[in-house]
């Protein structure tokens, strides 16, 4: 059961980072490779080097998000040979009378004697997205400072001696310069009440995450370890665990900069046969320095 659990874990942290991106084309045949993408209505927002553009939808031929990459541009020409072929791809490459394309089907070599038409401009350098789509937003990163608070609920071989636990702790944490993308680092001390005896956890951990918006769901990833104190009447017992959480949930950003963040997290300690694994609801607040 344990095992499967885990497997299940690794699923969803290696496919949590996977990140979200398009190619953009417009009508005249100018294509990007954006970072981030939002339909909205009419629009579609983008990030482009750390810049934010506000495009309208009917100013593009295509969105296709199963092209994904860093920021880059090039542009798709269409050439209309002599014996009526049409050839139609991204310009690569110029060596005297020949041009190479890039098609779907593969590298095409055209000799320019043999073209009767051709739309799209084959300058050499890339297309720049217009300024007039550019927002006043830039994204620029900052340092959060907040506390958190969680309830949870123990599964696997703890359930019965500690069913429940109740922390709280600090956060400090960094946007990217990406939007949407922060990493951070977190202190939380947790105590679950047993029948004979009470759990005392002290959780130290790095996390990574990325959120979707002003309003909009987000993802954590965490790695770490935890110090754990068990004590039974007279007795007292003392480990430190490694740790692993995955949290998802939705997040709040308000116009003075202050972020509330609520969530399901699982967090697993782990130690053989005797990990601790909870699941419960976190909450978060923190504010820009």
């Amino acid at each position: 059961m344990l095992k499967r659990n885990f497997l299940i874990f690794c699923f969803l942290f290696s496919s949590g980072g996977i990140l979200s991106g398009a190619e953009i084309l417009f009508k005249n045949g100018d294509a990007f490779l954006v970072e981030e993408f939002q339909e909205t209505g009419n629009y579609i927002t983008i990030s482009w080097k750390d810049k934010k553009y506000r495009i309208p939808r009917s100013d593009l031929q295509r969105i296709d998000p199963r092209k994904k990459g860093p920021a880059t541009s090039y542009r798709y020409l269409e050439f209309q040979l002599s014996d009526g072929t049409v050839l139609r791809g991204i310009l690569v490459d110029r060596k005297e009378s020949k041009l190479i394309l890039k098609t779907e089907l593969g590298f095409a070599e055209l000799d320019t004697s043999k073209i009767v038409s051709q739309t799209g401009d084959t300058k050499d350098s890339p297309p720049e997205l217009p300024e007039e789509y550019l927002t006043n937003e830039t994204f620029v990163a900052e340092w959060r400072l907040g506390i958190l608070g969680q309830a949870s609920g123990a599964w696997g071989p703890w359930r019965s001696s500690f069913p429940v636990s109740y922390g709280a702790g600090f956060f400090l944490e960094r946007s990217s310069s990406h939007p949407g993308r922060f990493y951070g680092f977190l202190s939380e001390i947790s105590e679950s009440p047993g029948k004979s005896g009470k759990l005392s956890v002290w959780t130290q951990q790095f996390y990574l995450g990325k959120s979707y918006g002003i309003s909009a769901p987000y993802w954590i990833l965490g790695l770490g370890g935890s110090s754990l104190h068990r004590t039974q009447g007279e007795d007292r017992t003392a480990a430190w665990t490694p740790d692993t959480s995955l949290e998802f949930g939705w997040a709040w950003q308000t116009a003075s900069k202050h972020q509330i963040r609520i969530g399901i997290r699982n967090i697993c300690h782990w130690s053989g046969d005797s990990t601790l694994c909870q699941t419960g609801l976190k909450f978060s607040w923190g504010m820009a320095l």
